[in-house]
């Protein structure tokens, strides 16, 4: 079995039974409340997944015969990087804002520190792959046929 293909098992398996259990309070609801601790287990479980994913799947690749990766499409990559660049700069307004709604006591502590905590905590992980990104942006491979210069 290929790496990617064991690397989509692995994250149908780790956020497959989060959806399960989300559709099953989804469906419940009409007839109680959703439970209080529901929404905070919900964003751990997303982000323990967003961690250990990739670790296992370098696990998995570490392995395997290396392939010669295509050349990355600049566009889609801008876009992707604009995009995570985008999902940061909304997030830390959303944790300010909820900050400063903290403070002047319209929203409840008690909730809001633990909602913050896990936003600083996805701010923190796309700032750091958005980092490393721009760092070491992944570059083509030349073709195994293609000549090499020598150096005379």
């Amino acid at each position: 079995m290929k790496p990617k293909t064991k690397t989509v098992l692995v994250t149908l398996g780790v956020f497959l039974p989060y959806f399960v259990i989300a559709f099953y309070f989804a469906f419940r609801i009409q007839r109680h409340p959703l439970p209080a601790w529901f929404p905070y287990f919900g964003l751990s479980y997303m982000l323990a997944g967003l961690i250990l994913i990739p670790m296992i799947t370098r696990r998995i690749s570490r392995g395997a015969q290396p392939q010669i990766p295509a050349a990355p499409q600049p566009g889609r990559q801008l876009a992707l990087r604009a995009y995570a660049g985008y999902l940061i700069l909304i997030w830390s307004g959303l944790f300010l804002y909820g900050a400063y709604l903290t403070i002047i006591g319209n929203l409840e502590w008690r909730r809001a520190i633990p909602a913050g905590a896990f936003l600083l905590a996805f701010i923190a992980l796309f700032s750091r792959l958005l980092y490393t990104d721009i760092k070491h942006p992944s570059r083509p491979l030349a073709p195994p046929d293609a000549k090499t210069p020598s150096k005379s």
